[in-house]
């Protein structure tokens, strides 16, 4: 019997642990540091989940609808889950990372499903010509983005977006869509061959969503209490449940390393702060891109060399139309992403923004100018309302600043090094890409009645987007450097290590890449599979 360790519980995990699951000739441990919900809102969250939403008791909503809660650095407020911050709270797996400048810290989680505990569901796979720069081509991807998306839920539909994006899954309808996105849509569907000819498709929002069990109680940024959201936890889940795998939770792994070609790994125990020893033949590190590049550098003893860290950088761009619907805080919405603009700068579909667009929720009343809550601004609050339209966009990392860590040794030599965040900032207006991007929107906002506002577009801080990676890209040439993998995520210092998270990405394009983790995680798990076979 092989045995595998991986380390981690989020998207990454996941995909590699439903690759070596189905061969019952594996053994398969996770490691995790597994911090959970708290229990008061676990609580109110599991009585919410057997009674209908007008059931609810009013301290249990009050609790787990708590808002998005504002940063120190630029870009959007830090999401919580069920009101509770646990998917960023700092368990010890933050502690000594710090940041300079305009950065965001809070880049590693200890949560259980890690971050996909709070993230916004998007699933769309890279576009063919994404993959110029990896060493691995669609063709062979597509097989591992069927696979994932047969263990998760899709809610999507074939339509404009599936020229370039294909769907990859039997996906269930959207629940029933907001005026706006029903508007925006129609004309989008009227106007598909000038769109197109722009470089523009719009479409559905792709989302890992059980729509068909959706109430619509408005409650989707915030926290499911159904749980229709997929998270990797609920993956995880079922497989300890089938005794497929061993998790073990309230570990820090803070080394790595080899003996003869027989990886180990070194854990911290929380709490206790004793060191555990955890042998196998095969260690898939899961850490996510930060956390992964914290553990490797340590383990290869690489300090005080800044390594560099590829973003997605994000923007947001508020949209206004001519013509209004009614109040939206007067009907019940599901609030996830609902419609989506791709935006190709090029004609081979390598340079795409995209654009995500949500319906109203309470984040979006809270972000409006303090004017519109005095007495004479609330009056003309609905009208703006019934008019804006919130995007939420990315540029692919070639068009990003990218992000620097540097590790320091810690002052303690067997916990993980220090780690320093030094993040750059893109300059939207001076980015020729956005520039054309802008221009493209433009174009288009007539066709659809999205005319975006520029003075209030702003793009976040390094690291607020959470799409980068990069740190371990896959070499597409052995003189790529000692800092590269090959197609199996292996340093040159490994031979049984595979890092499997985005650590791993060559490129950060500006779609979705959650689905991609997943999927190159399935994949890299199958292949050094099939070559210990």
């Amino acid at each position: 019997m092989t045995h595998t360790i991986i380390i981690g519980s989020g998207p990454a995990a996941a995909g590699a642990a439903l690759a070596l699951a189905g061969d019952s000739s594996n053994r398969i441990t996770i490691v995790d540091v597994g911090h959970r919900l708290d229990e008061e809102a676990a609580a109110a969250v599991g009585r919410m989940a057997l009674l209908e939403p007008h059931e609810w008791e009013r301290a249990d909503l009050d609790l787990v609808q708590a808002q998005p809660h504002g940063v120190e650095v630029r870009g959007l407020p830090e999401k919580r889950s069920y009101g509770s911050d646990f998917p960023f709270r700092d368990v010890s797996q933050r502690t000594g990372v710090r940041g300079i400048g305009q950065v965001n810290t809070a880049v590693i989680s200890g949560a259980y499903g890690g971050l996909s505990n709070v993230w916004g569901s998007q699933i769309m796979p890279f576009t063919a010509a994404a993959f110029g720069r990896w060493p691995v081509t669609a063709s062979e991807m597509e097989h591992h983005y069927k696979a994932v998306l047969q263990e998760i839920p899709l809610a999507g539909e074939e339509d404009a977006l599936a020229e370039h994006f294909p769907l990859f899954g039997n996906a269930s309808p959207l629940p029933p869509l907001a005026p706006r996105t029903r508007s925006v849509l129609e004309a989008a569907e009227r106007h598909h061959e000038d769109l197109r000819r722009y470089g523009v498709l719009v479409g559905r929002a792709r989302l890992a969503f059980d729509s068909s069990r959706c109430v619509r109680c408005g409650l989707c940024m915030t926290g499911c209490p159904y749980s229709l959201i997929y998270s990797s936890a609920s993956t995880f889940d079922k497989l300890r449940d089938e005794g497929r795998v061993e998790y073990l939770s309230s570990l820090l792994a803070v080394r790595l390393g080899e003996e003869a070609g027989r990886p180990y790994l070194i854990a911290r125990e929380l709490g206790r702060g004793r060191h555990h020893r955890l042998d196998a033949d095969r260690v898939l590190v899961a850490c996510g891109a930060m956390g992964t590049t914290r553990l490797v550098l340590g383990s290869l003893g690489i300090y005080d060399e800044d390594i560099e860290l590829a973003e997605s950088v994000q923007f947001m761009l508020p949209m206004l139309s001519m013509r209004p619907v009614q109040d939206p805080r007067q009907t019940r919405e599901f609030t996830l992403n609902q419609f989506n603009m791709a935006i190709a700068t090029d004609g081979d579909w390598l340079d795409v923004a995209q654009i995500h667009f949500y319906p109203h929720n309470p984040a979006i009343t809270d972000a409006l100018p303090q004017f519109f809550s005095s007495t004479i601004g609330s009056c003309l609050a609905a009208p703006l309302l019934r008019r804006l339209t919130v995007g939420l966009g990315y540029l692919p990392s070639w068009s990003s600043a990218p992000i620097r860590v540097r590790a320091e040794p810690g002052v303690n030599p067997d916990d993980l090094p220090n780690l320093l965040i030094r993040g750059s900032t893109t300059e939207l207006n001076r980015t020729p890409m956005f520039r054309k991007v802008v221009g493209k929107v433009l174009r288009a906002a007539p066709k659809l009645d999205l005319w975006p506002i520029l003075p209030m577009m702003f793009m976040s801080a390094a690291g607020k987007s959470y799409h980068f990676g990069g740190s371990f890209p896959h070499r597409t040439r052995e003189a790529d450097g000692s800092l590269t993998t090959d197609r199996t995520g292996r340093l040159r210092a490994w031979k049984n290590i595979h890092l499997v998270d985005a650590s791993v990405f060559p490129t950060i394009p500006a779609t979705t890449f959650t689905l991609t983790i997943m999927a190159n995680a399935h994949r890299i798990a199958t292949e050094s599979l099939a070559a210990a076979a």
